[in-house]
């Protein structure tokens, strides 16, 4: 890794409405999240019928049942087309839920074929329908923070120190690196019980397990550190974390069902997963892996810290100078070997970012737009550290308005300043209501 850890203790849902006659049909085009959708193979096209008798296939249902196959219904002359897997009762009108769409007099289903049947005269659909299964509401994450705005944080000693003047002003907190081989992090659980000094931060933890391990095991420094035996990462990573993957998958496991335990599976966390993990693909590495090896690697720590954690976020690290041209492809190829659906962020580590430039770093091509139009997340940015975690200072840069919000244009959602001067929660409270609104709140 280019920069050491500090060394601490340690829906969218489109909704059409269409007139037809006298009836208004709710068509919901969203997939529920959770729930079973109400399915039909579709149904014959209804027939004309003298009462608007429904169609071979589409069941009538009762006042309060829907038929088995409603993917057509008849129309009559007051009648409503028949929506996307399961009837449309009398004039039901739709209401958006998290998990799906739910119809107050009839439910919208999401897999059945949709058909405007021919039409019969005074033919009218049986009302009352039931709601579907679909419409139930989604038991997936909650939003990650309480409130649409730009976000600052720190790490959880300096905001403890500074005490209430600057926690009131802080949304998330980092406290030590996730290092060790289990799990080791009760104290950050202590930290955000309710009552306790960060109850309302969010904990944003630094997962850098698999070099941590290997680090220790066999005794390498981060890359630009030297006086270790083993050598150093950027030589001896990707052939030690490669061997050491059983391992490594069971450190994270222990820290899934450790937090799981100590701090719950429903409040918000996010994991800043293995910065520098761009540095196992190196040239200099004994064994350097793939890109896609890379990718598929870091698809299964995610999949380990899941496992007893199913709500967790997770932000994947960026290396400014990734791929050709020293970063100037903003990372496109690099992350083309992730499946970036796992992460809802990304996130800058290690030295200090540009507040008041469009690059990330002066030294790097890489822009902050040009990171988030490729990965299509909000940025998670930092202020930085030296080598072994040495305080790189408060960067003022980061409080200036301007270039605040030249950087939430630039799709940044964040900023942790690793070491903020004592000032710094008035200065967040004289600033915060002259900043936009990020594109982006997850």
């Amino acid at each position: 890794m280019t920069n050491s850890p500090p060394v601490r203790s340690r829906s969218n849902c489109s909704l059409a409405v269409v007139a037809f006659g006298l009836v208004l049909v709710s068509i919901g085009a969203c997939t529920p999240s959770s729930g079973d959708t109400a399915s039909g193979s579709g149904g014959n096209v209804g027939s004309p019928g003298t009462g608007g008798r429904p169609p071979t296939g589409g069941g009538t249902g009762g006042a309060n049942q829907m038929g088995t196959g409603g993917g057509n219904v008849s129309l009559g002359s007051g009648g409503a087309v028949g929506a996307t897997g399961g009837a449309v009762g009398t004039g039901g009108s739709a209401t958006v839920h998290d998990g799906g769409v739910a119809a107050d007099s009839g439910a919208v289903g999401s897999g059945g074929a949709r058909d405007a049947g021919t039409s019969a005269t005074g033919g009218a659909i049986g009302s009352g329908g039931a709601t579907g299964s679909g419409g139930a509401t989604g038991g997936g994450p909650k939003a990650v923070f309480s409130s649409c705005r730009f976000h600052f944080g720190t790490i959880d000693s300096k905001a403890k120190s500074a005490g209430s003047s600057l926690i009131s002003q802080l949304d998330y907190f980092t406290p030590g690196w996730m290092l060790g081989s289990s799990f080791d992090q009760k104290a950050v659980c202590d930290e955000a019980a309710s009552g306790a000094a960060l109850a309302n931060q969010v904990p944003v933890v630094v997962a850098y397990v698999a070099a941590g391990n290997v680090k220790r095991d066999h005794a390498l420094c981060d890359c630009n550190v030297t006086g270790c035996s083993g050598g150093d990462l950027c030589k001896y990573g990707a052939q030690y974390v490669k061997q050491d993957w059983a391992k490594i998958l069971t450190a994270y496991r222990s820290y899934s069902s450790g937090y799981a335990a100590c701090y719950g599976t429903t409040k918000p966390i996010i994991f800043e997963m293995e910065p520098d993990w761009y540095q196992y693909t190196g040239t200099s590495q004994t064994q350097p892996w793939t890109a896609a090896q890379a990718g598929q690697y870091m698809a299964e720590l995610v999949a380990a810290l899941k496992t007893s954690l199913p709500n967790a976020r997770f932000s994947i690290d960026v290396s400014p100078w990734v791929g050709p041209s020293n970063g100037g492809d903003n990372g496109a190829q690099w992350f083309s070997n992730f499946d970036m659906s796992l992460f809802t962020f990304v996130n800058t580590s290690g030295g200090g970012t540009n507040a008041n430039t469009t690059k990330i770093r002066s030294s790097n091509s890489m822009t902050w737009a040009g990171l988030h139009q490729v990965s299509g997340k909000p940025i998670l940015a930092d202020t930085g550290y030296g080598a072994n975690g040495v305080s790189a200072g408060h960067d003022a840069n980061w409080d200036v308005v301007a270039n605040i919000n030249a950087r939430i244009a630039d799709g940044v959602t964040s900023i942790a300043q690793y070491n903020p001067s004592g000032s710094w929660g008035s200065t967040i409270s004289s600033i915060r209501g002259q900043l936009s609104t990020p594109g982006f709140c997850p």
